[in-house]
């Protein structure tokens, strides 16, 4: 295999079948991987069929699939399985009250998340979620968090990663270095963080140190008191001096949806950001058939190291 024409992109599709202009457009210029979503579902063989016809767009590279799942309330596979009952905080308290219990149903969780992936051909996960649990800030993370203690995020984060592992499914920890102390959503508009280096060092960031995931998500929030000019997508300093040095991440990095509004300016200018500041992969999630365009033909080819560690990952 060789890396071709293929851009550091994920993209999601527009409907529940490739339309025509997007299987040119893919073939042309081909994006790294596809993100699933519900409105790409029907049913289990109707998606499996989905997948397989994405595969098949350049059978030289093996697509990466990746699905925004995480029980719960971010349950993509709803029209499929009900996991409303699984959510992180759910886990989060079962761990702390009977460990026992909570080693049989994480483990369940997984073990049927992951049959299904293999059936369908997903081969990432956007989880587990590491960001902190404040009961005064904004909902968007809520009970997607397992814990406010750092050692019991820590702790699951780590066994979800393991256990996903055990199926050849890779992880993707979110949202990078932080998100539980955002005051509003960042699909609507930019967190703003003003604690201090201190206090973000001792708690949010730590729950991602020495994080053995296949790739971290970035967060879109701004920390002022760390870089007071750009958010973490953005930053140079968070990505490359504190994600890859400080807090030792081997992986892969690749930003939040960069279709959200915490994010300004054209979308190309944001991809472009993006990777400048460090970030290995960019991630465009509302099938929009436009901005998709854009940025697969703007976007730079990757390149032979990179595919390398791409292929190191999911071969």
């Amino acid at each position: 295999m060789t890396n071709n024409n293929i851009k550091p992109i994920i993209v999601g599709i527009e409907s529940k079948s490739l339309s025509k202009k997007e299987y040119l457009l893919f073939k042309k210029n081909l994006p790294i991987g596809y993100i699933i979503f519900s409105r790409n579902i029907e049913n289990i063989n109707q998606l499996k069929s989905l997948i397989q016809q994405l595969k098949s767009i350049n059978k030289r590279h093996k697509a990466i699939i990746m699905i925004d799942h995480e029980g719960g309330r971010v349950n993509r596979l709803n029209k499929i399985l009900n996991q409303d009952k699984y959510t992180a905080k759910y886990f989060g308290d079962l761990y702390s009250n009977n460990k026992k219990q909570f080693n049989t149903e994480i483990k369940k969780f997984v073990t049927c998340n992951s049959n299904i992936f293999n059936y369908i051909g997903v081969n990432l996960v956007a989880a587990p979620v590491l960001d902190l649990f404040y009961s005064n800030k904004s909902k968007i993370v809520g009970d997607r968090s397992y814990s406010s203690n750092v050692k019991i995020v820590k702790h699951i984060g780590k066994l979800i990663i393991e256990e996903y592992k055990k199926y050849n499914i890779k992880t993707i920890a979110k949202h990078a270095p932080g998100h539980g102390l955002a005051t509003v959503d960042s699909h609507f508009s930019l967190p703003v963080v003003n604690h201090s280096k201190s206090y973000l060092f001792n708690n949010d960031f730590k729950t991602f140190y020495q994080i053995k995931s296949d790739f971290l998500m970035t967060a879109h929030i701004l920390y002022k008191n760390v870089d007071s000019k750009n958010l973490a997508t953005f930053s140079h300093q968070i990505i490359k001096k504190i994600l890859k040095k400080k807090l030792s991440f081997k992986g892969l990095i690749m930003t939040d949806d960069i279709c959200m509004k915490a994010l300004t300016g054209p979308v190309m200018s944001r991809a472009n950001k993006s990777l400048k500041a460090g970030c290995d992969l960019v991630l465009h999630c509302n099938g929009n058939y436009d901005e998709m365009n854009k940025l697969l033909v703007g976007l730079p080819t990757i390149s032979p190291k990179f595919f390398k560690k791409i292929n190191k990952i999911f071969n």
